[in-house]
Order: structure tokens, then sequence, then C-alpha cells
């Protein structure tokens, strides 16, 4: 019986410890989109991209925060996520990542 309950002390030591551990999680929604780049405005952080992607297709908005990687892009496709799993008409959206470059033909 002693032995019984030093398992069960030991089991819930074991389960407060991992639920005390857990940490909370930001969870972050992105779309990936392509489009061929219009116009890049490096002062202003916006960018207009003709989006080519079924989830958010026309010319639209979109600010980013590094200015380098936005650089000679105008008239180049691109695949790119923003900060967002929707597209709205009218909503500006920011350019977390480009994760492709590729020169229109």
């Amino acid at each position: 019986m002693e032995r019984m309950k030093k398992c069960w002390v030991v089991l819930v030591s074991i389960l407060v410890f991992s639920v005390l551990s857990i940490h909370s999680v930001q969870a972050v929604d992105e779309l990936y989109l392509t489009g061929i780049v219009r116009n890049v405005y490096l002062k202003s952080g916006l960018a207009v991209v003709d989006v080519k992607s079924q989830s958010c297709p026309g010319v639209r908005q979109f600010t980013f925060d590094n200015t380098v990687d936005m650089e000679g892009l105008e008239g180049k496709k691109i695949s790119f996520s923003i900060d967002s799993s929707v597209c709205k008409i009218g909503g500006v959206y920011k350019i977390r990542t480009i994760t492709q470059e590729v020169s229109v033909q």
C-alpha cells in the first residue's frame, strides 16, 4: 500500500510539473501569396503588388519593415507571406517573408 502511495505521488508530481512547464504559444497565421511587384515606396514602407494567388487576387497594398528585402523588386514576381490567414479587399497587410524571387518573362 505504501508503495502505491509513492507511485501516485511521483505520478502526480510529474503531471503537475508538466502542466506548469507548458507555456502559452502565440499562433501566427500566415497566408502565402504570389504576385508581381508594381511599386515599392521605401520611405513609407509600402509595396503595391498585383497578386496572382486565388486567395487574394488583384492589385493590393502591403507594408513591410525591411527595406533591403524590397529594394529592386519592382517588376519582379515574388512569393511572400503576410501576417494574416485571410486577405480582404481594402485591407493592408504586412509582408513577413519573401520566400522566392523569380524574374518575370
